[in-house]
């Protein structure tokens, strides 16, 4: 079964069946029937097929997929620990971080971390707070670090600091330069706007905050950022303080673990 859960995670995420065979290295006839041997198991249809090899996932697709990833998360985690205990293994372990925590803040803490777990290796995620959430749920990334207030039924979070957001750029301009959907920034943005009844005549969204930075210091555009990654840039207060929580986050259904417990401790005694 394992093995059919395995090919059912490939076709979910590439949504084709043909792919996933060439993915997987195994037929497409393979492919169909592990599929079909699950939707037998589950007593429900995973994907709807729509013209070569398509697979568009059921409801109940979505949350198999959550389960398998969960599922296989564990298992990994399980063999890293049986390694662990004969001495001979190193592990792989992934964290998530927001743009300004990943840059302004993380890189305090990994130096010793390191230390303190020498037989790890890290591998940090730069990425906005949805996909960091996501990536917590499905166990991709061990633990996440984010500046957005968005709550999840699997997640669990603990505040560890807290940033101000201030306005920066040139005030009289009419563009407004934000961040893409789903970061933590853009959540206050639009926040922001709302309550200062803002309705941007001219708007830019870019992905990154050097490049929002890069592009402030040429005197182009305005924005809302955090006070951590301030450089020779030009800002002003905004009508009301803004403060905002940074939070380590897990999943709920797996016990915090020695790494998660000691980078939360690092956070806590470098930044509170």
């Amino acid at each position: 079964m394992f093995q059919w859960l395995q090919t059912f995670m490939a076709v979910f995420e590439v949504k084709n069946f043909t792919k996933a065979a060439e993915k997987l290295f195994i037929s497409q006839p393979t492919v169909s029937l592990h599929i079909q041997k699950l939707e037998e198991l589950t007593g429900s249809d995973l994907f709807f097929r729509n013209g070569r090899n398509h697979a568009i996932p059921t409801e109940s697709a979505k949350l198999l997929y959550l389960r398998a990833k969960q599922l296989n998360s564990l298992w990994e985690t399980s063999l890293n620990d049986i390694k662990q205990l004969q001495g001979n293994t190193r592990i792989t372990y992934h964290i998530g971080a927001s743009q300004t925590i990943g840059v302004y803040l993380l890189p305090q803490v990994l130096p010793p971390l390191q230390k303190a777990f020498p037989n790890h290796d890290f591998v940090v995620h730069i990425a906005n707070s949805t996909i960091i959430f996501n990536k917590v749920e499905t166990r991709d990334y061990q633990v996440g670090l984010v500046e957005s207030p968005m709550i999840a039924p699997l997640i669990e979070r603990a505040v560890f600091s807290y940033d101000s957001l201030v306005l920066a750029g040139n005030q009289d301009s009419e563009l407004w330069l934000l961040r893409e959907s789903g970061s933590g920034i853009r959540a206050y943005t639009e926040q922001f706007f709302q309550q200062e009844n803002i309705i941007p005549e001219q708007k830019m969204e870019i992905a990154s905050n050097e490049a929002i930075l890069n592009m402030l210091q040429q005197g182009f555009g305005k924005t809302l950022l955090s006070n951590l990654s301030i450089r020779d840039t030009v800002i002003f207060p905004t009508p009301e303080p803004i403060k905002r929580a940074l939070f380590q986050i897990h999943h709920s259904e797996f016990p915090q673990d020695e790494v998660q417990i000691a980078m939360y401790e690092l956070l806590l005694d470098t930044f509170r």
